[in-house]
């Protein structure tokens, strides 16, 4: 109605004249995107009452991050009210704040709860919002410092560290990075974001890793609050990152001999102030160090030798490992561990979980033949199928991957083959496969098992996601949409469709900012298409879900008029 009124009222000014002049229609571009922008306005504040009318604190937050973000370029103002309130809108009640403001620095982790991730996720939203400006974006981590406390911050900061490194601003990214460390630096926040810069910029990662290194020197390490084991967890992560991140980064390349030096000095000193039992349950990383220690430090072998002899148990008479000794002591003991299962006829899920992670698939299968009929072996038999159709298309071997993803049952299994098989053809451009595999994965979908996959013994079930808290045939549509929109708008619009019905029968509790769909498909889609796109939007039934897909249509349409107007 008020998109209305202002076109009426623009409409009367504009046709308006007195009889001794005529009013020429205006040729110019500023005065075209102004009365575009004013519209834009328009809408983004019509769409401000429905917000006010959802009742749930987290609800409320992310629809006004959605709605500041289309709103930055045109009212940078009033967006940065609204992301003010959506940020304190995601703070936990009062008791609670003091709570977790009272955690030491260096302490472990609180475990989270559903809740904990539905704030964190809605939080990390709002900070990348207000990021933009980056003094904006300090202003909220400080205020969540004050009501939250040191691992809040630590947590915020890390995350706009990886958020700028994704997108190639390694001095933002440092800058964050650095203060996530000075913040606390026992917890493993920074590791993604300092390997993203990795994948760019492998000295800039260095010197980051050196800084880290000179904070841990300052820090009071202890083994009562685990943040000993924690640093070294980082340690090795940033050290050895193709260990650690070979599926997610796979081109990162590893530190330079500078680096290696140092960390091998660092650990050098650390273990050297152990004794005793300290001094013994270090053997393994001491132990870890000596292959890099003989190429980038060679100096300090004496001292090398001096803490293993001090670190070995009485009667220990085993000689130092070497690089090459340790892989075949790990390769003997996984075949024997391999060969026992097999034996026994009651292989173990830890044994075939092994098998599965180190591509052993074969063997894997072999040992799932083993288990009972029942949920067990279903989930196995999918996990394998899953894993290797990924590995396959990775290789190029899509039709091998392709048969495997047809025998999937679950979804939180399509969820992870498709998108990968589907990228390979759409890499290649090839639309007619693109569109065939698409139907059979929705086809696939509309029948998947919903379960989720249930976590190895001695895990909890707690961290598995329920179908209140994921949705996982609305995140595959979404991302599958999301995929081969570049290549096929018609066909990315008809999964779009798909992704409205699933998401309108879908029981996501999003009264905890949790709508199932992606506000980036949305926006990419709007780009292209606006008014296909608004339909859709309009056709969802819930309040949150509608108002966050058309914040994206919104947010499309502010970019477009975002652009220097073309002469």
């Amino acid at each position: 109605m008020q998109r209305f009124i202002i076109l009426s009222v623009l409409f009367a000014f504009l046709s308006s004249a007195s009889p001794a002049q005529t009013i020429v229609p205006s040729e110019s571009p500023d005065a075209e995107t102004s009365v575009r922008r004013n519209l834009l306005l328009a809408d983004l504040r019509a769409l401000e009452i429905e917000v006010l009318k959802l009742n749930k604190p987290l609800a409320r937050s992310l629809a006004q991050a959605e709605m500041a973000d289309a709103a930055w370029t045109l009212d940078e103002e009033w967006a940065r009210k609204l992301l003010r309130e959506a940020y304190q809108l995601t703070f936990p009640p009062e008791k609670e704040q003091i709570k977790i403001r009272e955690i030491p620095v260096g302490a472990p982790p609180m475990l989270s709860t559903g809740t904990d991730w539905a704030r964190n996720s809605v939080r990390s939203r709002v900070l990348n919002i207000a990021s933009r400006d980056k003094n904006f974006g300090e202003e909220l981590v400080k205020f969540g410092l004050e009501k939250l406390g040191t691992y809040e911050t630590h947590r915020r900061y890390s995350d706009l560290g990886y958020q700028a490194a994704k997108q190639g601003d390694a001095e933002n990214a440092s800058d964050y990075i650095l203060k996530a460390i000075e913040t606390d630096p026992s917890h493993l926040g920074p590791v993604q974001g300092i390997n993203e810069i990795a994948t760019k910029d492998r000295g800039a990662a260095d010197r980051l890793i050196l800084q880290y290194i000179d904070q841990l020197r300052r820090f009071p390490l202890s083994y009562e609050n685990q943040s000993t084991m924690r640093t070294s967890i980082m340690l090795k992560m940033l050290i050895y990152p193709r260990s650690s991140f070979a599926e997610q980064m796979p081109k990162i390349p590893s530190p330079g001999a500078a680096m290696m030096r140092a960390y091998v000095m660092y650990e050098i000193e650390s273990i050297s102030k152990l004794e005793g039992v300290a001094l013994q349950r270090s053997r393994l990383s001491l132990l870890g160090i000596w292959e890099p220690l003989k190429k980038y430090a060679p100096e300090l072998s004496r001292t090398f030798m001096e803490l293993e002899a001090q670190s070995r148990v009485p009667g220990d008479n085993s000689p130092l490992p070497t690089q090459k000794n340790i892989q075949e002591q790990n390769k003997e003991r996984y075949e024997k561990r391999l060969k026992d299962a097999l034996d026994s006829g009651q292989p173990d899920e830890l044994t075939i979980n092994f098998a599965i992670s180190r591509g052993d698939f074969d063997k894997a299968r072999k040992l799932i033949a083993k288990l009972p009929d029942g949920a067990q072996k279903t989930q196995f038999t999918d996990m394998v199928n899953t894993k290797e159709a990924v590995h396959l298309a990775a290789k190029g071997d899509i039709t091998g991957a392709e048969q495997l993803a047809e025998q999937l049952t679950r979804a939180v299994s399509l969820l992870e083959a498709y998108p990968a098989i589907i990228k390979r053809y759409v890499a290649d451009k090839n639309q007619t496969c693109v569109s065939l595999l698409v139907h059979k994965a929705v086809s696939q979908l509309k029948r998947a098992d919903l379960t989720p996959h249930t976590p190895p013994a001695g895990i909890p079930m707690s961290i598995v996601p329920s179908n209140r808290e994921f949705d996982p045939v609305l995140a595959s549509l979404s991302k599958l949409a999301g995929l081969i929109a570049p290549l096929d708008e018609q066909l990315a619009l008809k999964v779009l469709d798909e992704v409205v019905a699933t998401a309108n029968s879908s029981t996501l509790d999003t009264e905890q900012g949790r709508t199932g769909i992606e506000v980036e498909l949305f926006r990419q889609l709007a780009s292209k298409n606006e008014l296909r796109v608004r339909q859709a939007a309009e056709s969802l039934k819930d309040r949150l879900r509608q108002i966050v897909a058309l914040s994206a249509v919104y947010q499309a349409r502010a970019a477009e008029l975002a652009k220097p107007a073309k002469k």
